[in-house]
């Protein structure tokens, strides 16, 4: 199945959580309507039978407040899940990993996630570790693919060496694309409604306590209310383990399946099922296994890479699959083999590893600035998978780029000059180098210095990778210097007074990551192009207007996909009507199209690009930045080796 169908079923999903939901809310209020019942009998006001208490209508009044209770919890977890992964990390005392950290094992991850991210087309999460967790675990949390957080715990990044990390960050990534982040926040939200009942069962106990405790110190104080308070507390409380049984049946039947999935992706990024088989025998082994101690982990431990609980009931309530099933699905033989030849890694000789990778010359993949020919299904196809030769591409990339420079783009104000000065590498700077002063100053003009050269030399198909790298940095501004960086590249861009295509291309990408909404959740509204006819134009326009080709040939390849929408009005739209901002608008409305119907455009924008038989670096960087604007991330189409 490809990413768009992954996409769409993952969409598709919400309904059979909506289901599963309902089913727990009526057990749930049958249980309170149970325990509220024998609670106004053991008061001795209702002695009556069970049918006076449908006949008076006090089932509806209890049945609404506890729907009232818990849809209301739902909607509280919901509202604060709205602007993103962030907030699921720090929910669970998560923080940022310093990306200008010198500690190896760190270095270790970051270069792993890193290399992920150019393989798979997908900007650099940011990262974040769990300090207080020794349990070798992590998750991804987000809503876009282009917008994820990457969770990981501090056992995790001790106990690994780099090839399981790569497994697991493998398994994280495809998660990612397969569109489970989405379903996994859902599910949290919804969770959070289910536990309601138990957290008032709680809070009435805490209540009683203590109004227990100062009712003692009363000479005539009556203590009935508060023992009321407190059988009522329990009741509740025993029935919120109806809450807690249902949501972890929903959470192993909507996870189980999805992890396996995970799994085999793993394996297929990577084409070595060694790592993750390994890392799941580590948390096998490992006195805490993939625990995570946590109290926030019941609501989210379906979004772990293991088993974040122990469960009493595995085989019904876990949410992962047993380690050894899954071990041997990857690897079939992995665990006679270990049993056989016990195998051991030493921490320090990982560390020796990752740096050897580091530092050994660079592999020349970037001797052509022309991808590999391939036909525009096959680049619509490619959205979403990842490979190894995407993996070994990207480890070469990597390895290109100085360490300087890696340093460099994870620090905000450092990674604000690489972006200056990318946009400035194709500027003829002795014809505006006052205007680019006027814009910037003399102090940012010291710090593009420093990094000039490195960036002004650098290939065409290094350029994109380079700067989702430097996303997390960038995103750790405020809003206000965040609008303030932005016109500064504005500002920039027009010192020459042209506009290219790459320049677009990082406006285009800044304003999506650095926006007010960037994280949120981008609902679906069209599903079919009746209502983008304008947006399709603007955007084919662009597609065909950035290709150099003659007039005549652009106006006939941009007739023939046109008419491929059945959109009558769809005219190529000359040069002075094409605008950065109407670009934006466009994008923005086409983000909101269903996930099958943004395979057809993207198709029909490689079409365009593909016309001529090549497909030129410039093409190829303005087709992954609208691919990357409809988080749809494209891997890097590989180039031709000479």
């Amino acid at each position: 199945m490809d990413f768009f169908s992954h996409q769409e079923k993952a969409r598709n999903y919400t309904k059979v959580l909506m289901v599963y939901f309902l089913i727990a809310m009526l057990l749930i209020v049958a249980a309170v309507n149970v325990v509220v019942y024998y609670f106004f009998i053991f008061l001795e006001s209702y002695p009556y039978t069970p049918q006076n208490w449908f006949s008076e209508g006090l089932v509806y009044y209890v049945s609404g407040a506890t729907i009232l209770l818990i849809v209301s919890g739902s909607l509280f977890r919901w509202q604060k899940l709205k602007s993103g992964g962030h907030v699921v990390a720090e929910m669970l005392g998560a923080s940022l990993l310093d990306l200008h950290t010198s500690d190896m094992k760190r270095r270790q991850l970051i270069h792993v996630i890193e290399e992920m991210s150019i393989a798979s087309g997908v900007p650099l999460p940011v990262i974040y570790v769990m300090e207080s967790e020794s349990g070798i675990n992590a998750f991804v949390a987000g809503y876009l693919p282009t917008e994820a957080v990457m969770v990981v715990s501090k056992g995790a990044i001790e106990a690994l060496n780099r090839e399981e990390m790569q497994g697991v960050v493998a398994h994280e990534y495809s998660h990612i694309l397969n569109g489970d982040m989405q379903i996994n926040i859902k599910l949290m939200a919804m969770l959070a409604g289910i536990l309601m009942i138990s957290l008032t069962g709680r809070l009435l106990m805490r209540g009683s306590s203590s109004r227990h405790h100062m009712s003692s110190r009363r000479i005539s104080g009556n203590n009935k209310s508060g023992s009321a308070l407190a059988v009522l507390g329990l009741l509740l409380l025993l029935v919120g383990y109806v809450g807690v049984f249902c949501g972890r049946l929903i959470k192993a039947a909507v996870s189980r399946q999805r992890e396996f999935l995970a799994d085999a992706a793993a394996v297929q990024f990577t084409r070595n099922p060694q790592g993750i088989a390994s890392a799941l025998n580590k948390i096998a082994e490992s006195v805490y296994g993939s625990r995570i101690e946590d109290a926030q982990v019941e609501g989210m431990s379906h979004m772990c890479f293991s088993e974040a609980i122990k469960t009493h009931f595995n085989q019904w309530m876990a949410t992962h699959p047993p380690l050894d099933k899954r071990i041997s699905r990857v690897y079939p033989g992995f665990l006679s083999r270990i049993k056989a030849r016990q195998m051991t890694e030493n921490i320090q000789a990982a560390a020796q590893q990752d740096s050897a990778i580091n530092t050994e010359s660079p592999v020349s993949m970037f001797t052509s600035s022309e991808p590999v020919a391939m036909t525009s299904a096959q680049v619509s196809e490619s959205v979403g998978k990842v490979d190894q030769a995407h993996i070994d591409y990207a480890a070469s990339l990597h390895q290109s780029f100085s360490d300087e420079l890696l340093m460099a783009i994870h620090v905000t104000e450092t990674s604000k000059s690489v972006v200056w000065a990318m946009i400035l590498a194709k500027m003829d700077l002795k014809s505006h180098l006052k205007n680019v002063h006027d814009c910037l100053g003399a102090e940012n003009i010291i710090s593009i210095n420093k990094y000039k050269d490195e960036v002004f030399n650098l290939k065409d198909a290094q350029r994109l990778p380079l700067f989702d790298l430097l996303l997390p940095a960038l995103k750790q501004m405020n809003k206000d210097d965040k609008a303030d960086f932005i016109d500064k590249c504005k500002a920039v861009i027009k010192c020459d007074n042209r506009y290219t295509v790459f320049e677009f291309v990082i406006l285009s990408l800044l304003q999506q990551h650095l926006s007010e909404s960037a994280g949120q959740d981008v609902k679906v509204k069209y599903y079919s192009y009746k209502a983008l006819g304008n947006e399709l134009q603007m955007l084919l326009s662009v597609m065909s207007q950035s290709t150099g080709s003659a007039s005549v040939e652009r106006e006939n390849i941009y007739s023939s996909i046109a008419k491929g929408f059945s959109l009558t009005e769809l005219t190529l739209l000359p040069m002075q009507s094409i605008s950065a901002s109407k670009i934006q608008n466009a994008l923005k409305k086409l983000s909101q199209m269903s996930p099958l119907l943004k395979r057809n455009v993207i198709e029909a924008c490689a079409d365009i690009a593909m016309d001529d038989g090549k497909l030129k670096s410039t093409e190829a960087e303005l087709l992954r930045a609208i691919s990357e604007s409809l988080n749809c991330p494209m891997p890097p189409l590989l180039p031709l080796a000479e």
